[in-house]
């Protein structure tokens, strides 16, 4: 029985077992700000199942705490108890009688005694502000669809359509998304003073025929039913066609793609790295005036050639003829189902209230055991300490 009592107390009421919680979610920022794979965050799974199994331990302690919140009794003997003690040449019974005076309940056997606090309406608090937080994100998490596509001008594009996208994050319980419109993008736009990381002007076309037109622009979410789509960024995709000026067969024939740079490298604005046989190097590209620079490098030598984007067109540099045979310009779209954002940040500001609170008001806690002296007391609380002379 004491063995179930001591792992009772390590489920429900110890604040270390929490710290058990916090591995996975450090691990995974870890990974993301240090680029380095840790175990167990190669996927989205591990992460929703320790925070599904935070959520159910936050509800236990929070069920706990909520049923003895009328109890005069709370916390208990058993809980908490410190090792240090002291004597006053007070007897027990006199000591139990002050106590009562100032508040104090004590237990059935008079050997432990206890003050009501608004810390213990503070923990009770931060638990159901954790739960909040931990079940909506949880639920959001089980329920999520995340989808990224590259579309440029032309036909129009079925959203709800899981082949439109070229990769896509879904949570075990998560719909297909049949409820969203087609997309037809009108134009695209550069970075530039009106638009700095560039737009896209599209149209959504209902079932029912209706159109809905707007620009899309980077961390600008709009509201599509229960999904949120925003522009990510602009990307081209230039078609790179590397051959040695002695040999037909190419050293490098694929698309190269190019994202946006964080700051411009002359008037280049998008960049991208190739990898072909026995060769290396990089694509710049400017595309306000279609200008490409291709930087190649084979051993210990190093190609830089300029270039017109223009079909068909080759440029012999050193040993090498490069050509571009086709550009592609797409905006990277990203289709989010929409999460609870409005609980998770309520969830959020109560766990931290009741945190504070917690902090603010500690538990007045005595155990009373009768010795020759007088009374060995354990005491938890300077007021407490104070109340008794205990001081030291």
């Amino acid at each position: 029985m004491k063995a179930e009592s001591k792992f009772s107390r390590l489920v429900l009421v110890s604040p270390w077992t929490l710290l058990i919680f916090l591995v996975i979610p450090l691990l995974v920022i870890l990974s993301v700000t240090l680029h380095v794979r840790f175990p167990l965050v190669g996927s989205t799974t591990p992460l929703l199942v320790n925070n599904v199994c935070f959520a159910f331990i936050v509800a236990c302690r929070l069920f706990r705490y909520f049923v003895r919140f009328r109890k005069p009794i709370r916390y208990g003997a058993a809980c908490c108890r410190p090792r240090r003690t002291v004597t006053l040449p007070t007897p027990v019974a006199e000591v139990r009688a002050l106590l009562g005076k100032a508040g104090y309940s004590c237990d059935a056997d008079g050997r432990y005694c206890e003050q009501r606090d608004f810390g213990y309406l503070g923990t009770t608090v931060m638990y159901a502000g954790l739960f909040i937080l931990l079940s909506v994100g949880s639920w959001d998490n089980l329920r999520q669809f995340s989808g990224v596509l590259l579309d440029g001008m032309g036909p129009a594009t079925n959203l709800n359509r899981i082949e439109s996208y070229r990769s896509i994050t879904r949570g075990p319980f998560a719909a297909d998304p049949d409820s969203l419109p087609r997309m037809q993008i009108n134009s695209q736009y550069l970075p530039d003073g009106t638009y700095p990381m560039g737009a896209t002007d599209l149209s959504l076309i209902s079932e029912d025929g209706k159109t809905r037109q707007l620009i899309l622009k980077p961390r600008e979410p709009v509201s599509v039913g229960a999904y949120d789509m925003y522009m990510a960024k602009l990307v081209f995709e230039p078609k790179i066609v590397i051959k040695r000026s002695d040999i037909n067969q190419p050293l490098f024939d694929s698309i190269v793609t190019l994202n946006p740079l964080v700051q411009k490298r002359g008037v280049y604005s998008f960049y991208g790295l190739f990898q072909g046989y026995s060769l290396a190097g990089g694509v710049y590209y400017q595309p306000e005036n279609s200008n490409l620079m291709i930087v190649v490098t084979s051993g210990d030598k190093k190609v830089v050639s300029d270039m017109v984007f223009q079909v068909n067109q080759q440029v012999t540099q050193g040993d090498f003829i490069i050509s571009c045979e086709k550009m592609g310009q797409w905006s990277e779209i990203h289709v989010v189902h929409r999460r609870h954002k409005g609980l998770l940040v309520i969830g959020g500001v109560i766990a931290i209230i009741g945190l504070l609170l917690r902090i603010a008001i500690r538990p007045q806690r005595v155990w009373l055991e009768e010795v020759d002296e007088g009374s060995s007391v354990r005491i938890v609380g300077k007021d407490t300490m104070k109340l008794l002379g205990a001081e030291s």
